[in-house]
């Protein structure tokens, strides 16, 4: 089925190529040059050698997204997820296959989100809610030279509008089911003749959630999103800009309640009664019902703070330096439900705290002979702490039998603080080998220490921190590219490329003893060839990449047997497992005619382990689970969306966007269990839009076909105790007005 539907790709591809109004003389609409700044300075996305997809602001606009997740079907190879656990919208990000799916900040992610050139170091807050995105750039595969550590996966570059000097801006009202009103503005204006500023602004509210809780008959999934924030452009002479942004996000959420899978073996269900009556079957019956206990309560609330300060310096005419400073603090807090059940088996509190700060020196020349450069060095300092309370409920068995007592909540402390000191220097160089074949060097050398505290009595009875466990690695990550211009349609490139994913300590431990125990770094490998070409006289882009990336020690969460843990065992990530990730990626954006436009994406991918040997039980015994399927890893993705303009209609224009998303049947929990498992899911979306002068009024929706899904699956203590899960957002709608002054 993979090979036919590639072959169906490349079948329309042909067709769109050879559509007769393509080549008609008079229809003049050509596709737009898209500038991408993938390596650190703007290139033509078509001559760039890596896999790349990017979008522009309009096309941002034109999509209506909510955040970042509704733009994954715009690349190839991408799934991003709402963890839906706590508050901040913490992601799973998975290019080709590789990410991670865990809501702690002492995980590091595998792909790199990074807002105005600055790396967003944890999963909570990565999904910026925002008007004024100005372009979305998905680099795939590792991205070690440029971008660093924690790329295994890619990149996702966001990029915000700059002040214009001039009066003016937008404002944009919505709509939406479940209650949802949306407030967004942007305004520019200017200070003096060498200062812009700009304010922007984001209030979302959903006032009802699409899940009913048993319990009370009450919505949950409600929350009350805003952002502010500041953007000032100050040009003291002609060759330096200094750009200074600063943003405020504040969110106050409903806690996702988790579904309980447990079947009959599990301890929810053996011991409280507590039982999913079949395999993917919620003990509610329904995966958007839900039992929480704890009724009415908004318990998830998220603050945080972004300042990023960037100097850009034309040192010549062929000399550029650019440094980038971003600070980011959070505070959250989070009272979530994970048993699923009517019961207060277990529930956690979580409130932590995280600040990062980073600082990037970079020179980029432009040189007019055989070679130019891009160069910098690194800093990046962090900390984390959580004060973590586990509420677990017991029965008194020591009372009347049966059992109808009530149940014993136990409170369970832990603290835990991190902190982080990474460094590194960086280098990539091009080339020119002839007028049409360029070589491509580059390498990053990180050093990089962790250190890590812990404490079992939580605050306040524990001021000081019982643990002091400290770890430091170093890794060079090279990269070898050839490009080759054939002609000034065609371009081919190869690419070898590596990622590294730096170690660290946990932050859920089961014993002062596993909080000490480090994991280390992983790495992934990547070889592709590519084809990037520009066809019928600018009106096609057609793209084909093969890759090959393998995965080495890659770190999962396992258990161990642990005498000094409460239930004899404990949860640790270790580096387990290795595996290759081999696919093929396509994409195609074509003008049909003066009035339609088509763009498509296909990915491909065969993914295994090579090698994963790991204990789930706690026997202290290590099993042989290669035979598993890599979490996340649909062997097929695609995506097919048109756009039909109606240029004529009365005082203004019209045009009809439709798009249908693909993804293949996958597992979204790591022991593939079938309680967790997707089916293929087919993601519609059609919106219509209507311009007016300088108004726009949308309407539109969002997986119309309500497919369903799991975006979170997890196996506590390998199932023993129970398996939980969250459902995928159904169909939704709403309706927008944007005013442009």
């Amino acid at each position: 089925m993979q090979i036919n539907l590639t072959r169906t790709f490349l079948v329309m591809a042909l067709a769109v190529f050879s559509y007769p109004a393509i080549s008609e003389e008079h229809d003049s609409a050509t596709l737009e040059e898209v500038v991408v700044t993938a390596r650190k300075k703007e290139e033509n996305i078509q001559e760039t050698a890596l896999s790349v997809s990017a979008l522009s602001g309009e096309d941002i606009s034109d999509r209506f997204p909510t955040d970042i997740r509704d733009l994954a079907g715009d690349s190839p190879s991408l799934l991003i997820d709402d963890l839906q656990q706590g508050p901040g919208s913490p992601t799973a990000i998975f290019i080709r296959g590789i990410g991670v799916s865990d809501v702690e900040k002492n995980f590091d992610p595998t792909t790199g989100v990074y807002l105005d050139g600055v790396f967003v170091g944890a999963n909570s807050g990565a999904m910026l809610k925002t008007i004024d995105l100005d372009s979305v750039e998905i680099l795939r595969g590792p991205q070690g030279t440029l971008f660093g550590r924690n790329t295994v996966a890619g990149v996702i570059h966001l990029t915000r509008s700059k002040p214009t000097g001039e009066g003016g801006g937008k404002i944009r009202v919505g709509f939406g089911d479940y209650d949802t009103t949306t407030l967004e503005g942007i305004f520019n204006f200017a200070l003096s003749e060498d200062t812009a500023g700009k304010i922007s602004f984001t209030k979302r509210d959903q006032s009802e959630g699409f899940l009913t809780n048993l319990v009370d008959n009450e919505d949950l999934g409600r929350s009350d999103y805003t952002q502010a924030t500041l953007n000032l452009l100050f040009n003291p002479q002609d060759d330096i800009e200094i750009e200074i942004t600063h943003t405020f996000e504040e969110q106050e959420q409903d806690a996702h309640t988790a579904l309980n899978l447990g079947g009959a073996t599990t301890w929810w269900c053996a011991a409280y009664g507590q039982c999913s009556p079949g395999i993917g079957i919620p003990q509610s019956g329904d995966r958007y019902q839900v039992y929480n206990d704890e009724a009415n309560r908004r318990d998830a609330t998220f603050e945080t703070d972004t300042s990023i300060v960037e100097l850009r310096w034309d040192l010549s005419d062929s000399m550029k330096f650019d440094y980038i400073l971003g600070h980011k603090t959070t505070d959250e807090e989070v009272y979530q439900d994970w048993d699923g059940t009517p019961l207060p088996l277990y529930h956690t509190s979580r409130p932590a705290s995280y600040e990062q700060t980073s600082h990037e020196f970079r020179l980029t020349s432009d040189l007019d002979g055989p070679y130019n450069f891009v160069a910098g060095v690194y800093k990046w300092d962090s900390e984390y702490r959580i004060d973590l309370v586990s509420f677990i409920g017991f029965y008194d068995l020591f009372g009347a039998v049966p059992r109808t007592d009530p149940l014993i909540v136990v409170p369970i402390n832990q603290t835990t603080e991190q902190e982080t000191d990474s460094k590194a220097v960086f280098f990539e160089v091009d080339f020119d080998l002839s007028d049409s074949l360029t070589l491509t060097l580059g390498g990053r050398s990180i050093d990089e220490e962790k250190r890590s505290q812990a404490c079992d009595g939580g605050y306040p009875a524990c001021p000081n921190l019982d643990t002091d466990a400290t770890a430091d690695w170093s890794k060079f990550t090279p990269k070898f590219a050839l490009n080759y211009q054939a002609n000034s349609d065609v371009m081919l490139y190869a690419l070898y490329s590596e990622g590294y994913r730096s170690g660290g300590f946990n932050g859920r431990w089961g014993s002062l003893n596993s909080a000490t125990i480090p994991y280390d770094p992983e790495t992934v490998t990547n070889t592709e060839i590519g084809v990037k070409t520009t066809l019928r006289d600018n009106r096609v882009h057609f793209n084909f990449t093969v890759f090959s990336m393998d995965y080495e020690d890659k770190q999962i969460d396992v258990d161990i047997a642990d005498p000094t843990a409460a239930l004899g065992r404990s949860t640790v990530a270790k580096n387990v497992a290795e595996a290759t990730f081999r696919g093929v990626e396509l994409e195609l954006h074509a003008i049909v005619t003066e009035n339609f436009s088509i763009d498509a994406n296909l990915g491909s991918l065969h993914a295994e382990f090579g090698e994963f040997f790991a204990d789930f039980t706690g026997s202290g015994v290590d099993s042989d689970y290669t035979y598993l399927e890599p979490l996340r890893a649909p062997q097929l993705t695609w995506t097919l969306g048109g756009t039909l303009d109606f240029p004529d209609v009365s005082r203004g224009e019209a045009y009809l966007r439709g798009s249908a998303h693909f993804i293949g049947e996958h597992h979204v929990s790591q022991l593939n269990t079938p309680t967790t498992f997707n089916e293929d899911q087919t993601l519609v979306d059609l919106s219509f839009i209507r311009k007016i002068n300088n108004t726009k009024i949308s309407v539109f929706g969002r997986n119309l076909t309500n497919e369903d899904g799991f975006t979170v699956g997890y196996d506590v203590f390998a199932g023993a105790a129970w398996s939980y899960a969250m459902a995928r957002a159904p169909r939704t709608w709403g309706l927008e007005m944007t005013h442009t002054f």
